[in-house]
C-alpha cells in the first residue's frame, strides 16, 4: 500500500532536489518585463520588444499547431520564462542544468510553465530561442490535460518537427525542416540504433545522450509523419503503448511492417539526407494582436523570481540571495514573506514558516498569497504530527482556507488537493474527500502523487475501470520499482472485471500527431549538412 502522508509532503520536497551556487541577486538587478497575449505570459528580461514579437509568433504557432493536431482549445495560458542569456538562465535553473539546456517544460499541480534561454548559448550550441519555444509549447500542447504519454524518442522527435515551423507570406507556413542542431548530432554521431531508440527513456538514456534521441527521434517522426502514409495506424500505437505494450512489437504490428523494413527506411532517409516540407495557411479564424508590455517595479520581479524558484525547485539557493538583495535595495514586501514560508514549509522548517508569516501585517492576509501559505503550512505541520496529537482547529482553519481558494481559483489543482487531504484527515466519509480529489486530478492528471492516491482509493472501492484508466498512464512515469510492480500486480488483480474488454485503451487519443502533412511545396528540401 501506498503510504500517503509521506506522498503528500513529497509534493513538496521532491523538486527540492537541484542545488547549485549561481548567484540568483544579479537576476534581480536587471529590468524584468512581462509580456501578455491572449494565451501567454511572459516574464523576462530579454529585450522587450523581440519578446514581443517572439509572443506574436507564438500566437501564430499556436493556432496552426491547434489545427494540424486537432486539439481541443481549453484556453489554458502558459508562463514563460525567457532569460536573456545563460548567465540569467543558470540563476533560473542552476549552473548544471544551464549546461545541458537551453529550454524545459514543466506541468505540475501548480501550474505549466516553460523557461527559455534567447541567448540560446551554452558551453558547446548557439540555438534560435524561437525554435525552443516551439518546441516548449508543442510540449504544453502534447500533454496538458491528458494521461495520454507517448514514447520518449516521439514526445521530443515531435517537438523538434513542429519547432521549426516558418512564416511567409500570404499568411502562409511551412513545416518539416531540418533543426540545425539535430543535423549536427545525426552527421558526427550517428542516428541511434532503432530498437534502441525505441525502447529509450529520459530515465534510461544518459545525459550525453539525449542529443542523439531527440536527433534519431526527429528523423523517425518525420517519416511517419510526412512520408510513410501511416499516421492514422501510428495512433493505434500510441494507444498499445499506454496499456503497455512492449514499443517495438507495437510499432511493427500496426505499421504492418518488420523491424528489419522499419530500420531500412529509417537509415536510409539518413543516408539520403533530404527531407520533405509540406506548406499550408494559418487559419483564416487567427488574429494577430499586439501583446502588453509592462516593465515590473522591483518588488515585483523579486517576488515573481522568487516564487518560480520555490516553485520550481531547481536553484532553491537563489532564494536566499533574492532576499537579501531585496533588504539591501529595500524592495522587501509581505508577498516575499509569504513566498519564502512556503519555501520554509516545503523544507520542513514550520516553525520559520510561522514566523515569516507573522510579519505579514493583517491588512494583508486577505490576499491568496497569504492564505495559501498559511494553509499549506498549517496542513503540513498537521501531516507530521502523530494522530492524537493533530490540532483539529488547525485543520479546520486549513480546510475553509483551502475552500476559499477553491472558491476563487478553481483551475489550480493544488487547492483541491488540498483541501482533500485536510478533509480526509479531519475524518470526512470517502466520498467527500474523494470527489475533491477528482477535481484535483482532473486539473493535473499527470501530477504523481494525486494519480497515486486516487488511484490507491479506486482499488480499494473496487472500481476496476477507473482504477485501470488511472493506474495505466501512471504506471509509465513511476521510476520506483517497488510501486510500480504494486500498481501492476493491483492492475492484474482488477482487470478480469473488465468484462466488456473496453478498458482505457479505448478512450485514448493521442494529440501530438499532425492531422495529415498538407501539400508539399514545389521543390521543397532541406540538406542535413553543418
Amino acid at each position: 500500500m501506498f503510504s500517503r502522508i509521506l506522498s503528500y509532503l513529497v509534493v513538496f520536497s521532491g523538486a527540492w532536489l537541484f542545488t547549485s551556487d549561481v548567484m540568483a541577486d544579479n537576476l534581480a538587478k536587471d529590468t524584468w518585463y512581462e509580456i501578455d497575449s491572449a494565451n501567454f505570459h511572459i516574464v523576462t528580461n530579454g529585450e522587450p520588444n523581440s519578446v514581443r514579437r517572439l509572443a506574436e509568433d507564438l500566437e501564430r504557432y499556436r493556432a496552426v499547431a491547434l489545427s494540424l493536431l486537432g486539439a481541443k482549445d481549453d484556453g489554458a495560458k502558459l508562463t514563460i520564462y525567457a532569460a536573456a542569456d545563460r548567465e540569467s538562465y543558470a540563476g533560473l535553473v542552476g549552473e548544471d542544468l544551464s549546461e545541458l539546456t537551453n529550454g524545459l517544460f514543466d506541468t505540475t499541480a501548480e501550474g505549466s510553465y516553460a523557461l527559455v534561454n534567447l541567448d540560446g548559448r551554452t558551453g558547446e550550441r548557439q540555438l534560435e530561442a524561437r525554435e525552443f519555444l516551439f518546441h516548449e509549447y508543442t510540449h504544453f500542447l502534447s500533454y496538458n490535460g491528458t494521461t495520454t504519454h507517448y514514447p520518449y524518442w516521439y514526445s521530443e522527435g515531435f517537438a523538434e518537427f513542429m519547432s521549426t515551423m516558418t512564416f511567409g507570406p500570404g499568411n502562409t507556413y511551412d513545416i518539416g525542416a531540418i533543426p540545425g542542431e539535430r543535423a549536427m548530432t545525426l552527421l558526427y554521431t550517428s542516428p541511434v540504433p532503432l530498437q534502441e531508440l525505441l525502447r529509450a527513456t529520459v530515465h534510461n538514456t544518459p545525459d550525453e545522450e539525449k542529443g542523439r534521441i531527440y536527433a534519431s527521434g526527429w528523423m523517425l517522426a518525420h517519416w511517419i509523419i510526412m512520408k510513410s502514409g501511416k499516421a492514422e495506424a501510428f495512433k493505434q500505437f500510441v494507444a498499445d503503448y499506454n496499456n503497455g505494450a512492449d514499443p517495438v512489437k507495437a510499432l511493427t504490428k500496426n505499421l504492418g511492417m518488420s523491424i528489419e523494413e522499419i530500420e531500412q527506411v529509417y537509415n536510409d532517409q539518413f543516408r539520403e539526407g533530404r527531407f520533405q516540407l509540406a506548406r499550408g495557411k494559418v487559419p483564416a479564424t487567427f488574429e494577430s494582436k499586439r501583446p502588453k508590455l509592462r516593465t515590473m517595479s522591483g518588488e515585483e520581479a523579486v517576488v515573481e523570481l522568487a516564487r518560480f524558484l520555490v516553485k520550481s525547485g531547481y536553484n532553491t539557493h537563489g532564494v536566499h540571495e533574492l532576499v537579501e538583495f531585496a533588504e539591501r535595495e529595500e524592495l522587501y514586501s509581505p508577498e516575499l514573506s509569504a513566498v519564502r514560508a512556503d519555501a520554509a514549509t516545503r523544507a520542513g522548517d514550520f516553525d520559520q514558516a510561522a514566523r515569516l508569516l507573522a510579519q505579514v501585517a493583517p491588512s494583508d492576509r486577505k490576499h491568496f498569497w497569504y492564505q495559501k501559505a498559511q494553509a499549506w503550512l498549517w496542513l503540513n505541520r498537521e501531516i507530521t504530527t502523530l494522530g492524537g496529537d493533530r490540532d483539529k482547529t488547525a485543520l479546520k482553519g486549513a480546510r475553509d482556507k483551502f475552500v476559499q481558494l477553491v472558491n476563487n481559483q478553481s483551475g489550480e489543482a493544488m487547492n483541491w488537493y488540498g483541501l482533500a487531504i485536510s478533509m480526509q484527515m479531519l475524518g470526512y466519509p470517502k466520498a467527500q474527500y474523494v470527489e475533491m480529489l477528482e477535481q484535483a486530478y482532473r486539473r493535473a492528471p499527470r501530477e504523481l502523487h494525486i494519480a497515486q492516491w486516487l488511484a490507491q482509493e479506486l482499488y480499494e472501492r473496487k472500481d476496476a475501470q477507473y482504477f485501470a484508466e488511472v493506474a495505466q498512464p501512471l504506471m509509465l512515469e513511476l521510476t520506483d520499482e517497488a510501486e510500480y510492480n504494486q500498481m501492476k500486480n493491483m492492475l492484474a488483480e482488477l482487470k478480469p472485471t473488465l468484462a466488456d474488454g473496453s478498458g482505457p485503451q479505448s478512450k485514448i487519443q493521442g494529440k501530438a500527431m499532425v492531422k495529415d502533412k498538407g501539400q508539399s511545396s514545389p521543390g521543397a528540401g532541406t540538406k542535413a549538412s553543418p
